[in-house]
């Protein structure tokens, strides 16, 4: 993802400053980078406002596509600087979301396009009694921030969080110490010189941990049609050593650990899944149709037989849902389970399972695959059928589609629906609910599919 990641924080003596950036280098080499910045010190500031100094960057490597992921103090390349510092004062001053978990968009075409998420942490040191924070993302590409806005929104929530929760650890004191308070507040504000970020969480790395999560989000960003990765709890990464570089210190960070956090089934090769799928539309014939149906609007579907091909089957199906819903899929289940547990399971012939009704759809798989799949379900698919499995079953009869391209496409449209949720469940008043509906072309046979992902969203 072509993006500068920043930490901002605003400072008693400076103001608003950038004090941590994380950006790509693809065909840039970084010695040619720090070469041209080497003589470019940085204006003194006190510690609060320094974070790795102006000799020392970190990089992590990623091997697949070859792409560096550095953190300095602050950007490596000269024309981003202006940007950044205009975008962190912003951040800090007019640009604040007075809710915690939001994020704030800004910006144009020639300054950048900025999401922004502002954020306190407790200082009973600091005016006030807590220290703002901001992490921003600042990218050239409007439509592409704004597409994995949810993506970002969840993650640098979870950063954020696990900052304060460090400094609730660290500062156990600053939420007991209220005669302290009490004094300071009777006394007036006295001047003290603002504490570093490293006091502040009691972490003496906690910029590595910054920057393994930045570099995460860089990475994974790039990735977010292709591949669901979701970030965990931050772990010191260790030290590979020191290369220098034209007076610059390169501290090389591994972190196979974020490449490898996939969750569920997303390890299996999805050219494979996509070409099981398309067996599986052939051999079911016209109950592709009514399956496909079922599993988006959340009727249960029930795949009975051999444990290799039912999960294949499993697997192929689950590429029409977000992945929130990917927890109602339970595949080789020791017994049967409700749908309001899960809505697409596969069991073994030994499992008893209800009988097939309006709610419960079965399928039941041969164990030879030369013997046909037969299905039972006595419900009927309405005469319009949700605008998303229109465009599946199109997807599925394109024969200029190759299972590449197959694969991106559904992901595309999953996506797309479940932006459009994303922006109905944020939308309180019943008229401005009609109203997004018909911008985003909701219509009423939607309206099953809506509620199910709603409901789990």
């Amino acid at each position: 993802m072509n993006a500068v990641i920043v930490l901002c924080h605003f400072c008693e003596v400076h103001g608003p400053l950038a004090i941590f950036c994380t950006q790509t280098l693809r065909e840039t080499r970084l010695s040619d980078v720090l070469s041209s910045k080497k003589g470019d010190s940085l204006q003194k500031k006190c510690s609060a406002c320094t974070s790795l100094g102006d000799s020392l960057v970190f990089m992590t490597k990623d091997e697949e596509s070859q792409a560096k992921f550095v953190s300095s103090q602050q950007p490596i390349i000269g024309d981003v600087i202006p940007l950044v510092k205009q975008a962190a004062f912003r951040s800090l001053s007019c640009e604040i979301n007075s809710k915690e978990d939001g994020l704030v968009f800004f910006g144009d075409g020639s300054r950048g396009h900025v999401l922004s998420h502002t954020f306190q942490i407790p200082d009973s040191k600091a005016r006030g009694f807590y220290r703002l924070f901001s992490i921003l993302v600042l990218m050239k590409d409007k439509l592409f921030l704004l597409n994995i806005q949810p993506f970002l929104s969840h993650n640098l929530r979870k950063i954020s969080s696990q900052l304060k929760e460090y400094a609730d650890a660290a500062n156990p004191g600053d939420q007991s110490r209220q005669s302290e308070k009490a004094q300071r507040l009777n006394e007036g504000m006295g001047f003290s010189q603002p504490r570093p970020l490293t006091e502040l969480t009691g972490e003496k790395h906690i910029f590595a941990h910054i920057h393994s999560h930045f570099a995460w989000i860089l990475r994974a960003g790039a990735q977010y049609l292709k591949e669901s990765v979701t970030i965990g709890s931050p772990m010191v990464p260790p030290w590979l050593g020191k290369d220098t570089e034209e007076g610059f210190t390169m501290v090389q960070i591994d972190k196979e650990e974020w490449l490898m956090r996939k969750h569920g089934m997303d390890e299996d090769d999805d050219v494979q899944i996509i070409r099981d799928f398309r067996r599986f539309s052939s051999v079911l014939g016209h109950h592709f149709f009514s399956i496909c149906y079922c599993v988006l609007v959340g009727v249960q579907v029930i795949i009975r037989g051999p444990s290799g091909e039912t999960t294949r089957m499993v697997k192929c199906f689950k590429k029409l849902l977000p992945n929130y819903l990917h927890r109602l899929i339970h595949v080789d289940a020791p017994k049967y389970l409700p749908p309001s547990e899960c809505r697409i399971l596969s069991v073994s012939p030994s499992i008893t399972i209800p009988q097939p009704c309006n709610t419960i759809f079965r399928v039941n798989v041969p164990r030879d695959r030369d013997d046909k799949i037969t299905v039972e379900w006595p419900g009927e698919v309405p005469g319009k059928t949700p605008d998303l499995l229109t465009k599946v079953l199109r997807a599925f009869e394109e024969e200029q589609f190759t299972d590449v391209v197959l694969e991106k496409h559904l992901r595309v449209l999953i996506e797309e629906w479940n932006n459009k949720i994303n922006c109905l469940k944020k939308i309180q008043n019943s008229q401005d609910v009609n109203r997004i509906k018909k911008i985003l072309n909701v219509q009423q046979q939607d309206a099953l599919l809506v509620n199910y992902w709603s409901n789990y969203a």
